[in-house]
């Protein structure tokens, strides 16, 4: 609201001398420097605690707090306006027969009072899906799905806010699959102030079914232009769906021969009721190469060589090889990707050898594997047909050979509210596996693995709670031929900390731990924030490996830590104590839990 200027006439007065104009001026505006600061008022709001908020967020009245112009004629002329001003604002929420009144009190302070008198209720509601639609064999499940998208139903009240948010949401249901040119044809609320009663009434109109086109892509040069176009899961002439447009983004974004994607339909270009598909890419190179340093505080440090190559055959495969060599552990792995297809899937093909000695265990394995593979959203799956094949020697006494064939299912979901600095969420994981009998076994396993986590913040800034769960067992028809890397051990970071790496499972020759049958650890952590990016925690774990369930002890260990939510993944640093031994041992880990 402007400010209101009143004249004022003044007497002649003697002239001063014009040699002290200027030092008398800046002496009068420095002593009228405070006068002229804004009020300093304050505003009570006494209403409903939806409808204050609505006021507080709103009036002129509670924004001119911050004003440092305003002063007492700017303030009493708010004050008259703000009854008027508010009474509108409650009419969006549905109120029209309210009673706001506004006086100043003593000391500054502004008092609205307002009584919202009755809600103005739905009382019926038209909602109507015309054109091309009505002719689709889906129409009455998509015609069901727009309802549940209507947020006023009939006797809630009327809100301008939901009345706006329910004809949207009712667009985008049209809009999403095969009609992105619908577009609301009637959109009416009839307001009865003398009944408190609302009627609705929306149409939107379809418009013809839009297909998609062809696919042109813009910045590829490095890599072939199958490698872009082969992973939409979509023919020119498919009914246009925003699920596919996304789904057709999320794949590209996901290949590592691009640092950018940006997939858009070109609704301004469409022709025979086709719409073109626009992809924009940023290359990578073609090759990478990683060398460095790692350090793992179960295993301790080591040096990692990495190579990939991102256009094998020219064909936009991704070649892949990682040596890593720690003091107790060695592996050399290869692999071969292939590009998702349009069913969603892609493939791959791996290879490995690993040496190991840990706990008196030693052990060399081979690995070989191919696997079909699908990514949605935040789930991740897998199946494959996997062969192992592993020597053994136990505490320098016991040796054996082992292998095994086997298909292989594997389900992972990640559905945290942040992957770097997780509040709230859960990450699951599932694998299971089986041989073909004895045909390439050295015998007939069954295996089932499953671990879960849970970040829970109901009042963050107190902090969050975290679970972990681990469960697995192993079937065996000769357990002494099973190989040791499908049984379990446990200890270390992510498992009961306290006890040292793989140090939990059954007793070997010579002291040597060796893995057993079944697996079960679990821990409860409070996590306390102490500042920006750091956590104190505080945890309990419990857990061991035994041979069978009937013969298994937990063990318990408690600690307290440090976490760094930094900017590559969250570092975790723990010192807990064991309850079997009494001793401290310490843990170091990068990242989530899987």
């Amino acid at each position: 609201m402007p400010r209101a200027f009143f004249p004022t006439f003044r007497p002649n007065r003697p002239r001063r001398n014009p040699r002290w104009g200027w030092p008398l001026a800046l002496a009068a505006t420095l002593l009228a420097a405070p006068a002229l600061a804004g009020l300093d008022y304050t505003v009570d709001i006494q209403a409903p605690g939806n409808l204050a908020q609505l006021l507080r967020d709103n009036l002129e009245l509670a924004s001119g707090q911050q004003d440092p112009d305003i002063d007492q004629a700017w303030l009493d002329a708010l004050v008259k306006g703000a009854p008027d001003e508010a009474k509108k604002l409650l009419e969006t929420e549905g109120y029209f027969h309210a009673r706001v009144e506004a006086s100043q009190e003593a000391g500054k302070r502004v008092l609205l009072k307002v009584e919202p008198g009755p809600a103005t209720l739905i009382s019926d509601v038209t909602i109507r899906l015309d054109g091309p639609i009505r002719q689709q064999d889906d129409y009455q499940q998509r015609f069901a799905q727009a309802l549940e998208a209507w947020a006023l139903p009939l006797g809630a009240p009327y809100r301008q806010e939901d009345w706006e948010a329910s004809k949207r949401a009712v667009l985008r249901k049209a809009q999403a699959d095969r009609f992105p040119k619908a577009r609301i044809v009637k959109s009416e609320a009839r307001l009865d102030p003398a009944t408190n009663r609302a009627t609705l009434d929306v149409t939107v109109d379809s418009g013809p079914l839009i297909r998609f086109g062809r696919i042109k892509v813009n910045g590829l040069q490095r890599y072939p232009w199958p490698l872009v176009t082969g992973q939409a899961d979509f023919n020119n002439g498919s009914p246009y769906s925003q699920d596919k447009l996304l789904s057709y983004q999320s794949a590209l974004e996901q290949s590592p021969q691009f640092s950018s994607v940006i997939v858009s339909a070109d609704f301004d270009h469409i022709v025979d009721d086709k719409v073109p598909v626009t992809v924009d890419v940023k290359e990578l190179p073609r090759q990478k190469v990683e060398l460095g340093l790692t350090y793992d505080s179960d295993i301790g440090p080591g040096a990692r060589l990495g190579y990939d190559h991102y256009n094998i055959f020219r064909r936009g495969y991704t070649g892949s090889m990682l040596m890593d060599w720690k003091r107790d552990q060695q592996s050399l792995s290869f692999g071969l990707g292939f590009p998702r297809q349009r069913d969603g899937y892609s493939h791959s093909i791996t290879s490995s050898f690993k040496s190991e000695n840990v706990q008196g265990l030693k052990t060399n394995t081979l690995d070989a594997g191919a696997w079909r593979l699908r990514s949605r959203g935040n789930i991740e799956s897998r199946l494959g047909l996997e062969f192992l094949k592993e020597s053994e020697d136990a505490g320098g006494v016991q040796s054996r050979e082992t292998h095994v064939t086997q298909l292989v299912y594997g389900w992972t979901q990640r559905a945290v509210d942040d992957p770097m600095r997780p509040r709230d969420g859960y990450l699951l994981d599932g694998r299971l596996s089986g041989s073909l009998g004895l045909l390439g076994s050295s015998t007939s396993i069954v295996r089932a693995y499953g671990r879960a986590v849970a970040y829970w913040s109901p009042f963050p800034k107190y902090g969050t709670l975290v679970g972990r769960l681990e469960l697995g067992q192993v079937w065996a028809k000769e357990g002494a031929q099973v190989p040791t890397a499908l049984l379990f051990r446990a200890g270390g970071a992510n498992s009961v900390r306290g006890y040292d790496y793989q140090s939990l499972g059954l007793a070997g020759p010579n002291g040597s731990v060796l893995g057993g049958r079944v697996v079960a650890t679990g821990s409860i952590e409070y996590q306390i924030p102490i500042r920006p990016a750091w956590y104190f925690a505080l945890f309990t774990d419990a857990g061991n490996v035994a041979d069978s369930w009937q013969g298994f002890q937990p063990v318990h260990a408690n600690g307290v830590g440090v976490r760094w939510m930094s900017p590559v993944a969250p570092l975790s640093f723990d010192i807990a104590k064991a309850e079997s031994d009494g001793k401290l041992r310490w843990n170091l880990s990068l990242g989530l839990a899987f």
